[in-house]
């Protein structure tokens, strides 16, 4: 079965929040300052990342109750 647009922007979204919330967890919980620090940044890089293609898929899909949760 061949994905969709939508449904391909629809995984990377849940894909890049799930990498979001590791990376959160991740850089709470090691010993590491500089490996903390990594984690920070690329939680923030893949919130940008999620954000952008939440921006996609309301504005070329209008996808917004699913969002939502």
């Amino acid at each position: 079965m061949e994905l969709k647009t939508k449904d391909f922007l629809m995984k990377a979204l849940l894909n890049e929040q799930e990498l979001v919330r590791d990376y959160q967890k991740f850089s709470q919980t090691t010993d590491d300052s500089d490996v903390a620090e990594l984690f920070k940044e690329y939680a923030t890089t893949d919130a940008l990342r999620a954000n952008r293609i939440k921006e996609i898929l309301q504005d070329k899909y209008g996808v917004d109750e699913e969002l939502k949760s």
